[in-house]
């Protein structure tokens, strides 16, 4: 049997030899410089991204409060529509937002329009501080969509509240079909007393106020 010699001097067989190499060649070859140790291939050369860990806080996104700070309240919205003179605004919550139903007329009631004969028999329309328009439109402050044809989309007609003279006028709203108060044609600003009747295309309303020289909504405040 053929023999070696190792490089330390010491002869050995070759069954010793091979015997080495067996025990030996299931062995994964020793990871290259920054691979499969460092989280990367073997033998890329490269380093795998890793995560730093710090125990400084993330930055609080736009809108919250960062660790050991109080969030901010959000700042209120600005409320851009016009204050009607002599209207009172509805209270509002401590967090300000105003009580009792959102709807169109937001000011006290001053009166009202009653529709005594023609579509929409029975029904009131409440009046407001300022100009009341009525017509057939979704956006009119009076609105008679009740199915009568001859009444203007917009405007057909005014009713008007001043709170300084505390009196009420109607006027017609410059369509082609006029309007009539007490069977007169209105062709100017023309005031209304109590249950007076103004006529649009086949509807008839009476005006039945409820703020006059004995009683205005400005008069409370002066009080409280």
């Amino acid at each position: 049997m053929p023999v070696y010699r190792t490089p330390d001097g010491k002869i050995v067989e070759e069954k010793t030899v091979k015997e080495d190499a067996t025990e030996h060649q299931d062995l994964p070859p020793p990871p290259a410089a920054g691979g499969e140790a460092a989280g990367g291939d073997v033998g890329s050369g490269f380093d795998a991204p890793t995560r730093r860990i710090t125990d400084e806080p993330e930055p609080p996104e736009e809108g919250q409060a960062g660790r050991g700070e109080k969030a901010k309240p959000a700042e209120p919205e600005d409320d851009d529509r016009t204050r009607l003179a002599g209207a009172r605004r509805r209270p509002k919550t401590k967090e300000g937002e105003a009580t009792g139903p959102a709807d169109a007329m937001d000011d006290p009631v001053v009166g009202w329009l009653v529709i005594v004969d023609g579509p929409g028999q029975g029904t009131s329309l409440k009046l407001g501080y300022g100009a009341n328009a009525m017509g057939r439109a979704k956006d009119q402050r009076l609105r008679l969509d009740f199915g009568d044809g001859e009444i203007t989309r917009e405007k057909h007609a005014i009713v008007t509240y001043d709170p300084r003279s505390r009196k009420s006028f109607v006027q017609h709203g410059g369509g082609k079909n006029l309007t009539y108060a007490n069977g007169e044609p209105v062709l100017q600003a023309s005031e209304l007393a109590p249950l007076d009747e103004i006529q649009i295309g086949k509807t008839t309303l009476r005006f039945v106020p409820f703020c006059g020289p004995d009683f205005d909504w400005q008069d409370k405040e002066e009080n409280e």
